[in-house]
């Protein structure tokens, strides 16, 4: 973030009590003991009836959204109409009474099983989406499902996650102990109800004891759905019950996520240099700007050994100083400079065909800007097309991970009106970049400057790359399926090297329900967004028991069955290992012969890979990234990816076997 100075001046009736006073931070605001607030996610139109409830008892929080042009709302219905558009309505009722905005994804997939690009979309975009749609900061962020990592991807998830998060502009993540053990910058929380139930069945009492001590300034949670059955009812009793217990408590701070983001980020990155001349107090003090905290919260001063009778004044140009006393102690809330505001409007310049001439675009706020890459050259082109200066410009451009740099600020002179300026930033692309190119590629620019008013323009651009090497599972299979789960037994002849995958066997069978089953595969540009570790089944994240999101994807057996029919191409005869999630995948064979570990024997050449994949069933099966498809790695006895072998998907024959979408109706 960046920053800016501060003095302030505090004077003391002797000189003896100005060199006595010890100055510090208070870690949470008016050094209270503990912050409570309320996480909610999803765009469902019942949270502007939770948010009612929470203002009856003074009680603010932040509402988690993803795309805001798609609403929902709870079958069981709180009561009212649903709103003509609630992309407006609905943020603009949250945040009038105190509530903030957070980011939830664009389209709440799992983040982890998507390819680094696609990824990155979906936490950069929501930021752009939301700050545009609801003219408010965005910068907490909670994950869809809560998911953030597996550990068949050895913790690189989560960590290349956490690097976006960063790159994006997120420092908050209202997660349950997210950091616990681990070293992260950021922030979390600690929840004591779940949609209407205690957290692990602890008493609220209990969590809140176990986390509250001496040095720590935990953050409580009420969290995590406006679910009207889940909450009691379409009046929300139990959570109006939740507030009723723990509102009004003089030591803890009611507020809502970003104010305590904002806060405790500062406290922890403000740096002071204390000074003493004869009776004043010299506080020389480097703080982030709240451009970046994205709130204006006050940082809490505490004075220590001297006696609040002992201060005469406090004084800091430019800044507001509100006096305190806290618990007999002199205090004092330190504002931010007047003259440092919040954005007050937002908008957006898209290039989504990464054109490299600037076409005809509107202005916003006086300013037109384009952004586009060209090989390793991302260039911006910005234009005063107003009639007044256009000052304190700040461009940040936000990169994805295959750029080893990830937030890189410019600051631009004044633009006096029909004034031009370009920014070329060379970027370097990282190592291991195999993993993180394919799909499609999003760069942004935020610029952020003053003219009328204070605004942020996004200039974004989209680039399609190409597919991930074949040393990548994604493409190289055809799928047969779901074939439902209750068939007694699957043709072994299937897992038998000179079983052909156009088979009249099986692209004849016709499954209970009336379907017809094909070979078949998702097309690339489809898998796209995918890992490119997933071999697609459906490349969607529900199941069979979600019919209510996908139609298509539905099948009235469970569990159900998948056939795999790939290639691995070797150079040579050699033994490598591949990892994958055992519990799913019912069987595995190599050339004919059943594989029951993960060692793999291949022979020089073409070698015939077959699986039996089952994504997980029951109470698992709802919200699992498995069932997009099977994860399959290839590495050596070092833990390293294969690179020197090729998946290549067999040929689909002649005949009936048409290719046909996997998921699509037939």
């Amino acid at each position: 973030m960046d920053s800016y100075s501060q003095v302030v001046s505090v004077t003391f009736k002797s000189t003896a009590s100005a060199l006595r006073a010890r100055p510090a931070i208070a870690p949470l605001y008016r050094d209270l003991s503990a912050a409570f607030s309320t996480r909610m996610d999803d765009n469902n139109v019942d949270a502007v009836r939770v948010a009612e409830v929470m203002a009856l008892y003074g009680q603010k929080g932040t509402f988690y959204l993803n795309d805001p042009t798609s609403w929902w709302e709870d079958n069981a219905r709180s009561g009212g109409a649903m709103l003509d558009d609630p992309a407006r309505a609905v943020p603009r009722s949250l945040l009038a009474t105190g509530n903030s905005i957070g980011g939830h994804t664009l389209s709440h997939e799992y983040l982890p099983a998507q390819s680094k690009n696609s990824a990155f979309r979906e936490i950069m975009g929501i930021r752009v989406a939301l700050e545009i749609q609801t003219s408010t900061p965005i910068h907490s962020f909670t994950y869809p499902f809560m998911y953030f990592g597996s550990s068949i991807r050895g913790g690189i998830d989560r960590a290349d996650l956490e690097e976006m998060l960063r790159r994006a502009g997120f420092y908050q993540l209202a997660e349950n102990k997210y950091s616990d053990g681990r070293e992260t910058s950021l922030q979390d929380g600690t929840f004591i109800v779940v949609d209407g139930e205690l957290m692990g069945g602890l008493s609220e009492e209990s969590i809140i004891a176990k986390s509250l001590g001496p040095d720590a300034r935990p953050l409580f949670l009420v969290t995590m759905h406006p679910w009207v059955r889940q909450w009691g009812g379409s009046g929300f009793p139990k959570l109006a019950d939740t507030y009723r217990r723990w509102s009004g408590r003089k030591d803890w701070w009611y507020c809502n996520i970003n104010e305590y983001a904002a806060y405790t980020y500062q406290a922890g990155h403000t740096k002071i240099l204390a000074s003493v001349s004869g009776n004043v107090l010299r506080l020389s003090m480097k703080r982030p700007d709240p451009l970046d905290l994205g709130d204006m919260i006050p940082l809490t001063l505490t004075i220590d050994d001297v006696d609040a009778k002992d201060v005469v004044s406090v004084n800091c140009p430019g800044a507001e100083v509100k006096l305190l006393e806290i618990g007999g102690r002199f205090a004092f809330d330190l504002c931010h400079d007047s003259d440092r505001k919040m954005i007050a409007v937002y908008g957006e310049s898209k290039n989504p065909s990464n054109d490299s001439e600037m076409r005809v675009l509107n202005s916003f706020e006086g300013m037109r800007a384009f952004l586009f890459r060209r090989e390793n050259i991302l260039m911006l082109r910005i234009a005063n097309v107003g009639n007044s200066d256009l000052r304190e410009i700040r461009v940040v451009f936000r990169l994805p991970l295959r750029w080893t740099q990830g937030v890189i600020s410019r600051r631009v002179e004044t633009m006096a009106p029909a004034s031009t300026t370009s920014l070329e930033i060379p970027l370097d692309g990282r190592l291991d970049a195999d993993g993180y190119s394919d799909g499609e590629e999003y760069c942004v620019a935020q610029i952020d400057f003053l003219g009328e008013r204070r605004a942020r323009l996004y200039a974004t651009c989209e680039i399609h790359e190409n597919e991930p090497p074949p040393f990548f599972s994604r493409n190289g299979f055809l799928i047969m399926g779901p074939l439902p789960g209750d068939m007694v037994e699957i043709d072994p002849q299937v897992f038998d090297p000179d079983f052909p995958s156009a088979s009249s066997q099986l692209r004849d069978y016709t499954v209970p329900w009336g379907k017809s089953l094909v070979w078949r595969y998702l097309d690339p540009a489809d898998a796209a967004f995918l890992d490119p570790d997933i071999i697609p089944t459906t490349g969607r994240s529900n199941t069979v028991d979600l019919p209510k999101w996908h139609s298509s994807s539905y099948y009235p057996h469970t569990p159900v069955h998948y056939i795999l029919d790939g290639r691995i191409m070797s150079p040579d005869a050699r033994n490598i290992r591949a990892v994958f999630q055992r519990d799913f995948v019912t069987r595995l064979s190599l050339n004919g012969a059943r594989i029951d570990g993960g060692e793999l024997a291949l022979k020089k050449g073409t070698n015939v890979l077959r699986i039996l994949y089952t994504p997980p069933v029951g109470s698992k099966s709802q919200f699992n990234e498995h069932n997009y498809g099977c994860y399959f790695r290839l590495e050596d006895s070092c833990g390293k990816r294969v690179k020197d072998v090729r998946f290549v998907r067999p040929p689909l024959l002649p005949g009936r076997a048409a290719e046909v979408p996997v998921g699509a109706t037939d």
